[in-house]
């Protein structure tokens, strides 16, 4: 039989565990013609997220845009304007039309074999520019546009292009924005610092982890479903050690099924077991990231892992306000009432490496 969870890839329907309480919020705000910027750590369940609520959104022509491999302005232009000429029809239907909707002074045309429209505008030409982030506003009907990796548009600097962004967005009346990034600092950098141009234009949507009674019947119903039973107290183990940490929880289950499917039962010493399999996987991406840090971010690091404070450490104060400051830019750490590790499972391998 096969397993009946999903990590790593982008999951819908009933591979995807429900976050009812999300989508209805998400729904409501963006019927109400708001637009949202999604924040939260890595491996939360964004993507997955949207393309849910992209499922159950009706009357909308839905357009989803990855920006993590755009690397230039002519490459994002090229991206944003294929996947709303997909969404509004197929960029077939245009092809007759398209020098009077997209006027711009630079070269356009299309590539029929891969049904994209390549543009080269010189980055001085902010018209043309301006021209091609028009677009949605020329055609018919209302669109929610996702732009997931957003905070890759910093990457692109032969133009200031968020302010041109966000000075066409506004005018836009046709056309709900929603905003998502795996790097929650810049995020909140972009969309929640008043000096940069994003400020408030959206409302911000904090992804928080699951909550454990959705977890537990997702878990368990997917257990039981594919005949094997889970004690209730394997599956408290299970968001103990997860935290609720979509990713993880995901993935932690998908192991303890494979250790358990043939026995028909899976217990908490199965439960640690099939951490040993999770640690193993990210072993080689834990080893990358601790070789890439300073010697007082590590300390710092390993005596969170403890849950005791950084200040315990024999370095000045100023010293570790400095490494906190750079683990959370890197996403490594958050603050709520006290630092934490934001990874569940990078916290318990730091227990354990040397």
């Amino acid at each position: 039989m096969e397993n009946p969870f999903k990590f790593g890839m982008v999951v819908r329907g009933s591979d995807f565990c429900d976050r009812e309480k999300e989508i209805s919020d998400l729904i409501q705000i963006v019927n109400s013609g708001m637009s949202v910027t999604l924040i939260s750590p890595r491996r939360y369940g964004k993507t997955s997220l949207i393309i849910n609520l992209l499922d159950r959104l009706d009357g909308y022509k839905k357009v989803y845009i990855d920006l993590m491999s755009v690397v230039s302005l002519n490459a994002f232009l090229e991206k944003y304007s294929t996947e709303i000429l997909n969404s509004a029809g197929g960029l077939k239907k245009f092809v007759s039309k398209l020098n009077s909707m997209i006027k711009i002074t630079g070269k356009m045309s299309l590539d029929i074999g891969n049904l994209n429209l390549e543009i080269d505008v010189d980055p001085r030409a902010t018209d043309d520019v301006e021209n091609v982030i028009e677009l949605p506003a020329k055609l018919d009907g209302k669109f929610v546009i996702v732009m997931d990796e957003f905070q890759e548009i910093m990457n692109i600097t032969e133009i200031d292009l968020i302010s041109i962004l966000r000075k066409k967005f506004q005018f836009f009346q046709n056309t709900v924005f929603i905003f998502s990034g795996s790097k929650s600092s810049i995020m909140r950098e972009i969309f929640a610092n008043p000096d940069k141009p994003f400020y408030r234009f959206s409302q911000i949507y904090e992804l928080q982890n699951l909550e454990i009674e959705e977890s537990r019947k997702f878990v368990m119903d997917k257990f039981r479903s594919s005949g094997v039973e889970i004690e209730n107290d394997a599956f408290k183990k299970i968001y103990e050690i997860t935290n609720g940490h979509a990713y993880y929880l995901q993935a932690l289950s998908y192991h303890l099924w494979f250790l358990t499917k043939d026995r028909k039962k899976a217990e908490i010493p199965d439960v640690y077991a099939a951490l040993k399999k999770v640690i193993f996987g990210e072993k080689a991406a834990f080893e990358s990231l601790w070789d890439g840090l300073t010697p007082n971010q590590k300390r710092i690091l390993k005596v969170l892992s403890r849950d005791l404070s950084p200040y315990s450490l024999k370095i000045s104060a100023g010293s570790v306000n400095r490494a906190l400051e750079s683990l959370k830019k890197i996403d490594l750490v958050e603050r709520n009432d006290e630092f934490r590790i934001m990874d569940p499972i990078f916290k318990i391998w730091l227990k354990s490496y040397e």
